[in-house]
């Protein structure tokens, strides 16, 4: 068994933005400069479905975002994803590794109070082979429009580009959502992303996202202690990445199912204000798949590694 150790930093809403549409929508927590998430975890050792190979998987997936003026709600910010897996195989179907990096810078335009204009752009890179192939180099471009219906809701929206999606990759699509901030229940629902916040209790908090395709995670976290809570979730992973000497509509996808439990330590001002978020997890991997294609549409699945347990990280924080 393998242990996973990390040091950064997160808050457990904004960070989720990555680079796609939501760098403009979501809130920015009050007096920070900076929000991230990473997330690392290690499976047990695999093996590779109908061939005598075997697998160990390693996944991180970090995501981030800063702006330049802690004191605008509406700020010209920056954000990242860099998301990295090593299989550690001698699989000849398995690749060695998938990654993708991405970056972004996102401005407002337009009176938040009646019609706030966001618009997002940047570029990553999805390959098998880091920076081998200029297939692999993709664009961000969002632009939405989020209209206050009252104090509490809002009408969203967008057009929302990303060449890396796993639907219509090439093609700018349409977005709309629904949107509702209040305590205790709060609740976007609307295409490409919806998502949950409920606070059940003073000490139960439910969470629940989706992004179209696939990809979706839903979290529930019960407070035993202002410090110490414990929590439990179920989670979909869904990505695709270009493959080194193939042409950009043969893509190779990964999607990874999982269930974990854990327990979660959280101090806003662990020392001299330092914000510590950290949670300590374990679960169980399944339904990992590999496809290819060109996107969800149309894919073609060519090999799976065995369901295994996992030990993993999700570290919080702010800056």
């Amino acid at each position: 068994m393998l242990v996973v150790f990390a040091a950064c930093c997160w808050t457990p809403t904004a960070v989720r933005a990555q680079t796609n549409q939501q760098l403009t929508l979501i809130p920015w927590s009050q007096d920070w400069f900076g929000e991230t998430n990473d997330r690392p975890l290690v499976q047990f050792k695999s093996h590779v479905k109908d061939e005598d190979a075997h697998a160990s998987v390693f996944w991180w997936d970090s995501t981030g975002r800063f702006r330049f003026d802690k004191n605008d709600p509406a700020p010209l910010a920056i954000g990242y994803r860099w998301l990295t897996m090593n299989f550690d195989t001698d699989s000849r179907q398995v690749p060695d590794h998938l990654d993708e990096i991405s970056l972004a810078a996102a401005f407002h335009l337009g009176d938040p109070q009646s019609a706030d204009i966001g618009i997002v752009l940047g570029a990553g890179y999805s390959s098998n082979n880091p920076f081998a192939d200029t297939n692999g180099i993709f664009g961000i471009g969002h632009i939405t429009c989020r209209r206050p219906l009252s104090e509490r809701d809002a009408l969203i929206v967008s057009v929302d580009y990303n060449g890396n999606s796993s639907f219509l990759p090439d093609v700018p699509l349409p977005g709309l959502a629904y949107e509702h901030r209040d305590k205790p229940f709060s609740f976007a629902v609307g295409f490409p992303d919806s998502w949950i916040e409920w606070n059940i209790t003073p000490d139960l908090a439910f969470d629940a996202r989706y992004s179209v395709p696939f990809s979706a995670e839903a979290t529930l976290e019960y407070h035993l202690t202002k410090n110490f809570s414990v929590l439990g979730g179920v989670a979909n992973f869904f990505n695709g990445f270009a493959q080194d000497d193939e042409p950009v509509n043969n893509r190779i996808f990964y999607q990874m199912s999982r269930v974990e439990a854990g327990i979660r330590f959280r101090n806003p001002s662990f020392w001299k204000g330092f914000y510590v978020d950290i949670s300590l997890l374990g679960g169980y991997a399944f339904n990992q798949r590999f496809s290819h294609g060109f996107d969800v549409r149309d894919l073609d699945t060519f090999t799976s590694i065995s369901d295994e347990p996992y030990i993993g990280l999700l570290i919080i924080g702010r800056l």
